[in-house]
């Protein structure tokens, strides 16, 4: 940058940053010196105390608002992540309902097939066993009634 620039104001000491970072020890120094010499020890002992205890209490009430925020807004993604989920959580239940469905007509269909063939069975075993109903139409009992 040079003296004649236009966008200068004159009022900047330190022109850029890395001017002011290798500054800043001596400032610091100078700055401690100058306390020290014309502040009596027992006020500026106390004003040092204060002024930490000051900066602790203030940083621990913004880490707690930071904190609660954060919390808030952890409960607000997880109420979303609970909305946007209970579409696919209703989708799956649908699925899960039209599958217990399937399966419920599919053990229906299979229990009246087992009873179909049981039937078969049975009527197999009747039509090897029909020659003795036929003999006992032809038979009759002492009271004369015949028997099916």
């Amino acid at each position: 940058m040079t003296w004649h620039d236009p966008s200068h104001t004159g009022s900047s000491i330190f022109v850029n940053m890395e001017n002011f970072v290798f500054a800043l020890p001596l400032i610091s120094l100078c700055s401690l010196y100058a306390y020290f010499k014309f502040v009596p020890l027992n006020i500026g002992l106390s004003l040092i105390g204060a002024g930490i205890v000051l900066y602790k209490a203030t940083t621990g009430i913004k880490n707690r608002a930071i904190e609660k925020k954060e919390e808030k807004i952890a409960n607000l993604d997880e109420n979303l992540l609970r909305e946007l989920a209970a579409d696919e959580m209703i989708k799956e239940e649908r699925q899960k309902k039209a599958a217990a469905k399937k399966k419920n007509k599919a053990d229906i269909k299979a229990k009246q097939r087992i009873a179909a063939q049981k039937k078969q069975e049975t009527r197999a075993g009747r039509d090897e066993d029909d020659d003795d109903g036929d003999l006992a139409t032809f038979v009759r009992k002492s009271n004369g009634k015949k028997r099916n």
